[in-house]
């Protein structure tokens, strides 16, 4: 075996599932240290995206019922496309957490999917990033929650609400997760920002960057008058997306560029007639908004903007009627004709579009009833293959 070309080797382990990959580790240490080293995640990686593509099922990951976590296996190979053997996840957290009893207020979310690692956040703000395919997980330094107090008070004395400071403006917050991958600098990251709101207007937004390969937090800013509501942030190339509120102006979009680690703003397309944003997705790889129409006899509509930041680029993909409500791409193939995409509806639904004939298909979910949360494509990959079980 050690006559073999090491080229040879990684270029025909690199083809290889997750799980055998994690028993050929065993066969020698020269397999275990290529296996392991970050070159070969690398290549594995981008591998299992392009087999992803081309294969005839899709797999997805979605909450539902607060804190039971399903991955579901949809055949492209049939028609009608129908899901295979949903199968619940363990709990992501591990058995860390099984005694401990929150008087059935006990919540995890899961916040971001990307090259195999699934973030999830509990509700005591632990995070957590666990590779689905090797059963390992790597816990974030615990920070917590520091709302921007100097911050707020500068606020209320300009706006003339005096020097004491309301407490119900530190006790009301939410907090917003937004995970991704930074390629130039080979780096998981995590963005959260903190939002304090008194009399249900946001006052601050302290956020805060999660860098993996340092194992550090860096505090960005606090930012006045505008908050990023309670979705996820959404992962399209190397930036994060969410609609955020600002006052007297509504919602805008703003990205998050992972390798500047600076905010943009994003130029919507510009629509006539009475439509309100409400919420945004990931369209073959293209930032996706869903515009719900405020009238009854208009319909809503999907936006893509082919070229990111380009406001010429934005294109009418299709129109749905008002039943629809909510509508988030979450993935799209193109292993057969025609290319589907796979849309959520009001968070109950799973439906495919087929890009030629213009229409949508619903796929049946066979598990527990529940709102479909947090849904993501998942990818096996390497990721993590040093951390613990």
């Amino acid at each position: 075996m050690s006559n073999i070309p090491e080229d040879l080797v990684m270029d025909v382990l690199s083809r290889l599932w997750v799980k055998l990959l994690l028993r050929f580790r065993s066969v020698s240490k020269s397999w275990r240290t290529l296996i392991d080293s970050p070159s070969f995640i690398k290549i594995h990686m981008e591998r299992s995206m392009k087999m992803k593509m081309a294969q005839s099922t899709v797999e997805v990951i979605h909450r539902c019922n607060r804190n039971k976590f399903y991955l579901l296996h949809l055949d492209l190979s049939r028609d009608p496309h129908p899901i295979r053997d949903p199968e619940e996840l363990p709990h992501p957290f591990g058995h860390r957490y099984t005694s401990v009893a929150f008087k059935g207020l006990y919540q995890i979310r899961l916040v971001g999917s990307c090259n195999g690692l699934l973030c999830f956040v509990d509700c005591a703000d632990c995070i957590v990033l666990w590779n689905l395919a090797t059963r390992k997980y790597f816990q974030l330094q615990y920070l917590g929650i520091e709302l921007p107090k100097s911050a707020i008070r500068d606020h209320y004395v300009n706006y003339g609400f005096g020097i004491e400071l309301p407490k119900s403006a530190i006790r009301d917050h939410y907090v917003n997760y937004g995970f991704g991958y930074d390629s130039a600098t080979d780096d998981y990251k995590v963005i959260r920002s903190i939002t304090a709101f008194h009399n249900n207007l946001s006052v601050c937004t302290l956020v805060e960057l999660y860098s993996l390969k340092s194992d550090s937090w860096t505090r960005l800013g606090d930012f006045m008058g505008f908050d990023f509501g309670v979705d996820y942030g959404i992962l399209v190339g190397g930036a994060l997306y969410w609609i955020r509120y600002q006052r007297d102006i509504g919602s805008i979009i703003v990205a998050f560029d992972l390798t500047k680690e600076e905010f943009n703003f994003v130029p919507r397309p510009d629509l006539s007639g009475n439509f309100t944003l409400t919420n945004l997705g990931n369209y073959q790889g293209c930032l996706s908004l869903f515009f719900r129409s405020n009238e009854k006899a208009d319909p809503s509509i999907v936006w893509v903007m082919k070229e990111l930041g380009v406001k010429d680029s934005w294109t009418k993909v299709f129109s749905v009627d008002n039943t629809y409500s909510y509508m988030r791409n979450i993935d799209h193939s193109k292993s057969k004709s025609p290319t589907l995409s796979l849309w959520v509806k009001n968070k109950e639904t799973l439906e495919w579009y087929n890009k030629e004939k213009k229409t949508l298909e619903n796929i049946k979910i066979y598990c527990e009833k529940g709102y479909l949360e947090a849904e993501f494509v998942h990818c096996e990959s390497l990721v993590g293959t040093s951390w613990f079980s």
